[in-house]
């Protein structure tokens, strides 16, 4: 048993130098030009290793994308995870970890922000962070005049554009400046709502 987890960590640990490896060098270059050998270079580990992990480069980016949309999606849940209802008069920065996530995978939000690495990912960040306020949520506004699909979009977008605001501006403020600053703009513009959790 104890092998095994040594072998697990081995894996963890080379697919993570491999990713950061490849996503330092699409900083500086296109991804078609990156070779295999670059990337296990920048990584300093050999040809066999990347091989027992994947078989193409594309693979790493596959996964790459993965991870961001899985952390993503955890880290936009996290102020309300295991609650029933979210009240956003009370909610505290500390909540907020969709700044930290940014933070974590800040090589890849860097090429997100240049625009030519990720082409339309964007706007799949958007369609998720919409699809999650609609199926969490029992209800999105307390304002029956106001289309609830329209509302998500809105809002989503706004989330994001906050965000890569944040990555082009070259991070100058803190993690816990951006969500203690997103609380202030929520709690201004939400007032007293309440909003019942249906599912996270």
């Amino acid at each position: 048993m104890a092998h095994l987890e040594r072998v697990d960590r081995r894996i963890v640990k080379s697919k993570a130098l491999l990713k950061e490896a490849l996503l330092s060098l699409m900083q500086e270059n296109h991804f078609r030009d990156i070779t295999i050998m670059k990337i296990v270079e920048k990584a300093d580990l050999n040809r066999g290793t990347f091989y027992k992990n994947y078989q193409y480069k594309e693979d790493i980016l596959d996964e790459i994308i993965e991870d961001v949309t899985t952390d993503l999606i955890a880290s936009f849940r996290a102020p309300y995870q295991q609650q029933q209802v979210l009240i956003v008069n009370s909610l505290q920065a500390s909540a907020i970890k969709i700044f930290d996530h940014v933070a974590r995978h800040s090589l890849f939000y860097k090429l997100l922000a240049q625009g030519e690495a990720f082409p339309g990912f964007q706007k799949k960040l958007c369609q998720l962070f919409k699809v999650l306020l609609l199926q969490d949520f029992a209800d999105i506004t307390n304002n029956s005049q106001i289309n609830r699909e329209l509302l998500a979009s809105y809002r989503a977008y706004a989330s994001l554009g906050v965000m890569m605001d944040w990555v082009e501006g070259g991070f100058t403020y803190s993690t816990t400046y951006m969500a203690e600053q997103l609380v202030a703009i929520l709690q201004s513009s939400h007032e007293n709502y309440t909003y019942q959790v249906l599912s996270s």
